[in-house]
């Protein structure tokens, strides 16, 4: 049976990463993925894009202005999404106030950082700035269902040294990184675009696929070998001859 995960809480109906939309999508999916950055004084909030308006590649989805990192937590938890009453929530209220399994994805502990496996030489700069970040969130998820993923293997290294058997999956665009991060951090899971897998795939993990929009794109992941799917919509799972 082909697991749904519901992207940002399926984002195409509910206003994603916020308490609501993890709510509404938890009888639905199996499992509820979000993103988690940090503010100002490093709180971690749901959110994706760097900004809370459209400037730059942020996509303007609350009515607050600003980047998140230089924010204040009341600043951030303050905006509304998407035209909702639904309000950016900190990672400690979505923790209390939801009880789905998570995929979290870690985004940035702070200004922008770089994607993908690196070098030798850049390895523990790298995990060296995302450790107190993960180690905020591993502490205010500490007895949740939780698996972390990440782009970044900074955030892979800092959740291993934090906890030698949580649950990882690395996120990628092209599945020889995803491989590679895989084996380096003992992650259980990859998680690979849809670009990615198109044409089949074979791994030794669990293969969930994003982001899924469409009925199509979901048939074209589990032919490709997905284990699961991440999903913007409810119901895609009706198409998979399951």
């Amino acid at each position: 049976m082909t697991t749904t995960i519901a992207h940002r809480g399926f984002a195409g109906v509910n206003p994603e990463n916020t308490v609501e939309a993890v709510r509404a999508a938890a009888s639905r999916a199996d499992r509820v993925e979000i993103d988690v950055v940090a503010c100002a004084d490093g709180t971690p909030v749901v959110f994706h894009d760097a900004r809370l308006d459209g400037e730059g590649e942020s996509r303007g989805v609350t009515d607050g202005a600003g980047a998140v990192h230089d924010l204040p937590v009341e600043t951030v938890t303050d905006a509304t999404v998407r035209d909702s009453v639904a309000h950016v929530p900190t990672l400690a209220r979505l923790r209390d106030e939801t009880t789905a399994p998570l995929d979290v994805e870690l985004k940035r502990p702070g200004e922008a950082v770089r994607r993908g496996p690196l070098p030798p030489a850049d390895r523990d700069a790298a995990h060296e700035r995302w450790q107190a970040f993960v180690d905020r969130v591993c502490d205010i998820l500490d007895d949740r269902d939780v698996r972390f993923s990440s782009f970044c293997e900074g955030a892979l290294a800092a959740v291993r040294a934090r906890d030698g058997d949580a649950a990882l999956a690395p996120l990628c665009r092209h599945l020889d990184a995803g491989r590679t991060l895989a084996e380096r951090y003992d992650g259980d899971a990859i998680h690979a675009s849809l670009s990615a897998v198109r044409g089949g795939v074979d791994v030794d993990r669990t293969l969930n696929v994003w982001t899924v929009r469409t009925w199509y794109d979901a048939r074209d992941a589990v032919r490709a070998g997905a284990d699961g799917v991440i999903a913007e919509y409810p119901g895609l799972q009706r198409w998979l001859g399951e």
